[in-house]
């Protein structure tokens, strides 16, 4: 279905402007073939597709119509389309879609692994358990045949990562243990590295890439800083000392950074964390002023757009956004963004929230803006 032979022997016949009757004449058959291959009717012998594209001087793939590989942008924009797909369509119809997907360009590993991001983005939005975990292990047999065929450096460890993600969503600690260690043990010659490049670039006279592999180092670790330290308080969540020393330590940070403005989504996470630490200690006033805090600046970064983006500080970072296969894009529809504050708000770590009238207002918060978005998406 994805082949189109008919409508490109049309086309380079017109463009060669030769006759049914010409090219019938050189392939040795008669032009009532030409004719039905033109008309979808039947097809060449397989053993006429070389003679066919070296007369028109193509490759087989290019009379075929296969593009076995995606640019940079058509993997962009696909992905853009199947995000959007996900906030407007069946669950279903969806992954159908991206699974023939998988299949026309099993070959195109950029692709797949924008496809497995985008699986473990969005497998929450069906509620059967049972397609979660099939989907989810489906993006691990994609990420096995990624790491199996590529020889890119860069796109294996992504998957790699992925992989592990995806892994520990399942529960599979031992997976992820071995899929993840050698790579840790490299991890202080590649911080090392930094350094040395940076140094490199500027003895070479370029100082404007020593400046964005400057900013962008000092970027990654500065929100891998705040993501580890609230990844510390989940798990150490009833030792109160050592969490509220973190939550101040990372809030001066926060607030240095200025990570409210520069990368919304990772002070947010931190609210959401400090509100359920708060939660299990009793703090409910606390509480319910982070939870505000992650609600509605939720909302206001949904509104102006979920688009990574630098600041005076980080004047060049930007321009290493724009290396991403998604550009400044975020991996998930603003509106599945959206819907997905419902199920977080809602989380048992929460419940003493529940029976709260500010709680309810926010809440109230969030599905008033589910419905103008809908609204909104509906009218577009």
């Amino acid at each position: 279905m994805y082949l189109k032979l008919s409508e490109n022997i049309i086309a380079l016949r017109r463009k060669k402007g030769i006759t049914q009757d010409e090219l019938a004449s050189f392939l040795g058959v008669t032009k009532a073939s030409v004719s039905k291959w033109e008309t979808k009717q039947s097809y060449p012998d397989i053993l006429l597709l070389p003679q066919i594209a070296v007369y028109f001087n193509v490759s087989i793939d290019e009379l075929l119509g296969f593009e076995p590989q995606l640019s940079e942008e058509q993997i962009m924009k696909c992905y853009q389309d199947l995000s959007t797909d996900f906030a407007k369509l069946p669950f279903d119809e969806v992954i159908t879609h991206t699974k023939e997907l998988v299949k026309k360009y099993y070959s195109c590993y950029p692709l797949l692994l924008q496809i497995v991001i985008l699986w473990s983005n969005h497998y929450m939005l069906t509620k059967d358990k049972d397609k979660q975990v099939m989907l989810l292990k489906d993006s691990i047999k994609l990420c096995d045949h990624i790491l199996d065929g590529s020889s890119d450096i860069k796109l294996c460890s992504e998957t790699s990562m992925m992989k592990s993600l995806i892994n520990l969503t399942l529960g599979n600690a031992k997976e992820v243990i071995e899929e993840l260690q050698p790579l840790i043990e490299l991890k202080q010659y590649i911080n090392q590295s930094d350094l040395l490049l940076i140094q490199a670039y500027q003895m070479t006279g370029d100082v404007a890439k020593s400046d964005l592999h400057s900013q962008k180092t000092v970027y990654t670790h500065l929100l891998s800083l705040v993501d580890d330290s609230i990844g510390m308080m989940f798990f150490r969540i009833q030792d109160y000392d050592f969490c509220n020393i973190t939550i101040q330590r990372i809030r001066q940070v926060i607030q240095t950074y200025e990570i409210e403005k520069l990368h919304p989504n990772t002070a947010l996470k931190f609210h959401y964390q400090v509100a359920v630490f708060s939660c299990a200690h009793n703090q409910l006033e606390e509480a319910l002023q982070e939870l505000s805090l992650f609600v509605l600046g939720s909302l206001h970064f949904i509104d102006k757009g979920l688009e990574l983006h630098g600041d005076h500080y980080f004047t060049r970072i930007e321009e290493w956004f724009e290396e991403f296969p998604l550009k400044k894009d975020a991996p998930r529809n603003e509106l599945v963004v959206l819907e997905s504050l419902l199920p977080a708000i809602e989380q048992p770590a929460l419940s003493a929230l529940f029976d709260k009238e500010e709680y309810h207002s926010l809440k109230k918060k969030i599905e008033r803006k589910i419905l103008e978005r809908k609204g909104h998406e509906k009218e577009v």
